[in-house]
């Protein structure tokens, strides 16, 4: 063993392989080993009973043979060892893992007759690489991968690889779990297992021809080494005789020399005689044994043809065998075949009802249209009444200001009444002392015509004093005319004021009849605007919604027809291509059944390829019609969403009927609402009127109590809305289950929330205008204040008025 040959061996026992065969046993270190000991360790594994025993630690069946563990150089022993090996690796392969070895097998023959060379090296590492795949598939597969990972990070990643070929590469072994009963592969794993399975398929072809033409050699070799060995054989057998006859012949002549001298000439014509005889008989003895041979000859030709003629027997019978169990696995396949043809009338019968759920299709597309058309008329509709809806909240803003103004006024009003009770109650105090001055002045008047009288009987009495008593009288008169004047002009500035006080309590009264018609009025107008916005708030929503659904409806419609047009299209050709197949599948297994009685080697091609042209059909014909299942059931579910979309569609309808029922409540509240309008602004120039006088600050606190009440209201409305929207939110649990419109549900919870938010914030915002009210009211209280301080002031001066004339009074009646 040369250089080369050494260095060869202690790279391969450096291979991963061998370095983790050695740990699954003792074989050894290389690393301290010397060339000797390398070499027993390589023949160790190359004898076959280490990997045996590797094997059975793998699969303990005992189902297998006996190995030779003394081999002791014998090739035939390890060749046997070898065998057994190989076999073993093989069932374990195909029974235990439910794979079959595509690969070549190891060249056992070069491990055992040349172990020591490279191509029985590269053949033992194929050996140990298939060995390798079953200990990691078997059920030790923890304990196998605990001892790999105690390797170093190199021979481990070697070691993955070598794994990733045996049980990932399908060209070297191939998985045959999907041929069981119930599993199925998909169409992507199908496809590269047909491309492996057609590479195996061509490798084995190969072989197959490569042997054939082995066996075609070595039997020519044989029948010409036979042809060969009987001729030498006679050839050697007539050398031999004629030297046999000469060599007895001579020693015939020596001794007849010496006995031919000492016999009578009667005896040596005898022996002549017996002679001639012996070799006519070797003659003849000759001839029958090239006869007998020439025969044997022939009879070994004969039975070399007769062998032939049985191995090609076989080999026919076995051709047909297979051929039968084709036949009927095609039959079976056809009757599968036919079920899918009835398949398939169901499928046109399935298509004809999707045709005509397409016709309900076109006129839901024209009930749609009609639909958008009466959608855009609502929405334009919805665009003049939100107008109209901000032009009545301007004035509905104004309102409320005058419903503000309103409550300060009548707050206003309720203190001025209370001044007017106490101006009533001052007015009849008045009135008294003008009764008492009255019955003052006709005192006076009387005492002034007793004075008169008494002037005049003083006239009468004393003529001399005539002219200082007239001038006395006349001071008199004219002081009580002065008076009685005085005393005139007061009552009827007395009188005035009482007429100015009654005007100006009819006034309120009317006014007060007044703001309360505008209060009534006003309440009126704020549910009517509360029912309207949540009218129009509704008509939003359900316009957005049936905007969307129009849109959906529309694409999914798109999208349906041009799917149910290509389907139509793809039906129609894949049924007519399943019919041209199922004829022909017909024909070629009418053709196959009269095809399979005959035995000749032409027909049998021809069952071959027709076998094969079936095959390719049926698995054509199979995946088209699987196409046809998934097209299928894509139509119903297209069916399906139709029947949904017809479902909307009927909704989108109703939805529509209420929406024009609700548009023309709509235009009546708009009506209505534009007649409260015109009241509104007629109210607006009554109001404008009435605040360029004195009784706006009544009116202002009036307003401001009415604010206050609004505000409960709106407290309480609100209270309301959060118990509605309690119950929404109950109702909306308990339809979830069955209602189909929870989206809108949803959205109209949301807007009741938003509307919740905004009351709140409108409530917000009112109790920070009520604050205002407030601070306009405390302003208002000063400016009453003030005036009362003013009335005040003048009660004062009266009083100090009536004071005066009373100290005049009482000055004159001193």
């Amino acid at each position: 063993m040369d250089v080369t040959l050494s260095e060869l061996l202690a790279t391969f026992m450096e291979s991963p392989l061998v370095v983790w065969v050695r740990t699954l046993g003792p074989l050894g270190s290389c690393d301290e080993a010397g060339s000797e000991e390398r070499v027993n360790m390589f023949m160790e594994l190359v004898n076959g009973v280490f990997l045996h025993k590797i094997m059975t630690h793998i699969d303990p069946s005992p189902t297998h043979q006996r190995l030779n563990k003394n081999v002791n150089n014998d090739v035939s022993l390890r060749l046997h060892n070898l065998t057994v090996l190989t076999r073993h690796i093989r069932t374990y392969y195909q029974e235990n893992l439910q794979q079959l070895i595509v690969m070549p097998l190891p060249n056992i023959l070069c491990i055992a007759k040349d172990p020591i060379s490279a191509k029985s090296m590269e053949e033992l590492k194929r050996l140990l690489l298939l060995l390798l795949g079953c200990a990691v598939q078997c059920e030790r597969k923890e304990e196998m991968i605990e001892k790999i990972k105690l390797l170093d990070i190199e021979t481990q990643a070697a070691i993955v690889s070598h794994i990733q070929e045996v049980t990932h590469n399908q060209l070297n072994v191939l998985d045959l779990s999907w041929l069981e009963e119930g599993s199925e592969l998909a169409h992507e794993e199908l496809e590269p297992v047909s491309r492996n399975m057609a590479a195996s398929l061509q490798q084995l072809i190969d072989q197959r021809d490569k042997a054939s033409e082995v066996i075609v050699n070595l039997t020519q070799e044989r029948d010409y080494l036979s042809s060969q060995q009987p001729q030498e054989g006679f050839r050697n057998l007539g050398m031999s005789s004629p030297e046999r006859g000469q060599s007895s012949g001579g020693v015939g002549v020596n001794n007849g020399g010496s006995a031919v001298s000492g016999l009578t000439k009667e005896e040596k014509q005898h022996l002549s005689v017996e002679l001639a005889d012996t070799k006519a008989k070797l003659r003849r003895y000759r001839q029958e044994l090239e006869e007998k041979t020439e025969q044997l000859m022939d009879s070994k030709h004969e039975v070399e043809r007769l062998d032939q003629e049985l191995q090609r027997q076989k080999q026919e019978n076995q051709s047909l065998s297979c051929e039968a169990r084709s036949v009927r696995v095609y039959r079976d396949e056809v009757d599968s075949l036919r079920e899918k043809a009835a398949r398939v009338d169901r499928l046109e019968t399935e298509l004809t009802r999707c045709k005509e759920k397409l016709n309900d299709v076109h006129f839901y597309k024209t009930r749609m249209e009609e639909l958008r058309e009466d959608n855009l008329t609502l929405i334009e509709t919805k665009v003049l009444l939100e107008e109209q809806v901000s032009a009545s909240r301007g004035r509905c803003d104004k309102l409320h200001t005058l419903e503000k103004d309103n409550l300060l006024l009548r707050a206003k009003i309720h203190d001025l009444e209370m001044e007017r009770d106490n101006e009533r109650r001052r007015l009849e105090e008045l009135v008294e002392e003008n009764m008492l001055l009255e019955i003052g002045q006709k005192q006076s008047m009387n005492e002034s015509a007793h004075l008169g009288w008494e002037l005049e009987q003083l006239t009468k009495n004393n003529d001399t004093n005539t002219e200082t008593r007239k001038s006395l009288v006349h001071e008199l008169n004219e002081c009580v005319s002065s008076r009685v004047l005085k005393l005139e002009k007061e009552n009827r500035e007395l009188q005035s004021s009482i007429e100015r006080l009654k005007e100006e309590n009819h006034l309120l009264q009317e006014q007060q009849l007044h703001t309360q018609e505008l209060d009534r009025e006003n309440q009126g107008l704020s549910k009517k605007l509360d029912r309207l916005q949540g009218l129009l708030d509704q008509e939003r929503l359900t316009n957005q919604d049936m905007e969307s659904l129009g849109d959906e409806i529309l694409k999914e419609k798109q999208t349906l027809e041009r799917d149910m047009h290509t389907l139509r299209a793809e039906k129609d050709r894949q049924i007519s291509e399943l019919e041209s197949e199922k004829q022909h599948l017909a024909d070629a297994v009418a053709s196959l059944q009269e095809r399979a009685q005959s035995n000749s080697e032409a027909r049998v091609r021809e069952v071959e390829t027709e076998n094969c042209l079936l095959h390719q059909n049926i698995t054509d014909t199979s995946s088209r019609l699987a196409r046809l299942e998934t097209q299928l059931k894509l139509a119903s579910e297209e069916a399906e969403r139709l029947r949904e979309r017809a479902g909307r569609c009927e909704e989108v309808e109703r939805e529509a009927a209420r929406l024009e029922r609700s548009r023309d409540a709509l235009n009546r509240e708009v009506a209505s609402l534009r007649a409260c309008s015109e009241r509104s602004e007629a109210l607006e120039k009554q109001v404008s009127s009435l605040e360029q006088e004195v009784h706006r600050l009544k009116r202002e606190a009036e307003e401001a109590q009415r604010e206050l009440q609004r505000l409960g209201r709106q407290e309480a409305e609100n209270s309301l809305l959060s118990k509605e929207n309690l119950d929404l939110r109950c109702s909306l649990e308990n339809m979830r289950s069955s209602s189909a419109r929870l989206v809108s549900l949803q959205e109209e919870h949301k807007e009741a929330q938003r509307e919740a938010q905004n009351l709140q914030r409108r409530l917000e915002e009112a109790r920070q205008e009520a604050q205002g009210e407030r601070k306009r009211a405390e302003r208002i209280e000063l400016n009453v204040a003030t005036l009362n301080q003013e009335k005040h002031r003048l009660e004062e001066e009266i009083q100090r008025s009536k004071g005066g004339r009373r100290e005049r009074r009482r000055k004159k009646r001193t």
